[in-house]
């Protein structure tokens, strides 16, 4: 699990990633072995992300058990019936599909 934590830090860190709307950007602020930070934008505040949800989300897209094409909500949902994690933190969906998506696009 360390190998995924360093591969996301290096990915993510003070870089931004698309959003599958057209036009939406997140751009990281913060990436450590702990959480993820994404700073504001027009549409919406700041939010930190722990990396255990981001990971989670890379395992499921592993796993088989969510694929890229499937909408955020719906992979939200799928992920969520297992997860130890509060349902609030995986209703940031759409930076967690850009993860993955950035995430597939560099490592997969």
């Amino acid at each position: 699990m360390q190998g995924l934590r360093t591969q996301l830090v290096e990915l993510l860190h003070e870089k931004p990633i698309e959003g599958r709307r057209k036009g939406n950007q997140y751009t990281c602020i913060h990436a450590d072995f702990k959480c993820i930070i994404f700073d504001s934008t027009s549409k919406s505040k700041k939010i930190m992300l722990p990396m255990d949800v981001v990971i989670e989300w890379i395992e499921a897209y592993h796993s088989g058990e969510i694929y890229p094409e499937y909408a955020s909500k719906l992979k939200r949902k799928i992920i969520t019936g297992n997860s130890p994690w509060s349902t609030t933190l995986h209703s940031f969906e759409s930076h967690l599909s850009a993860i993955l998506d950035a995430y597939i696009e560099q490592f997969d």
